[in-house]
């Protein structure tokens, strides 16, 4: 018989962020992930995801419910605009921050590999 396992996003608690009023479930340990690591984040109008980068983590952004902006850079220079339905990936050593400046919440789906604990720099 397959191994898989499920999980319901509107059953997953909302986390508030530690250095932003956005929220974000996660689901690595619901799922039994051992090789990535994943989030939803939910970015309330007029916020942000806090700006860093990793050491080794890879991640890719999917853009569930927007549209999104990411901002490239140390100081944010580069903005790119990020259509709802789209996936980007981000390599470890690339400064980024999500920043919604919509009228509506945005939902991301946010994976990262390997599964590094405390990888973020900020």
């Amino acid at each position: 018989m397959a191994k898989y396992n499920i999980a319901s996003v509107e059953k997953m608690e909302r986390v508030k962020s530690k250095f932003t009023e956005s929220f974000n479930s996660g689901f690595t340990d619901v799922l039994e992930l051992k090789t990535m690591r994943g989030k939803f984040w939910f970015v309330p109008p007029g916020e942000t995801i806090v700006a860093h980068k990793h050491e080794v983590q890879e991640e890719i952004y999917y853009q569930i419910k927007g549209p999104g902006k990411i901002l490239f850079g140390e100081s944010g220079e580069e903005v790119v605009e990020v259509p709802e339905g789209s996936i980007v990936s981000v390599p470890p050593e690339t400064w980024r921050q999500i920043i919604n400046d919509t009228e509506k919440e945005h939902v991301w789906l946010i994976i990262g590999a390997p599964p590094v604990d405390k990888d973020g720099i900020r």
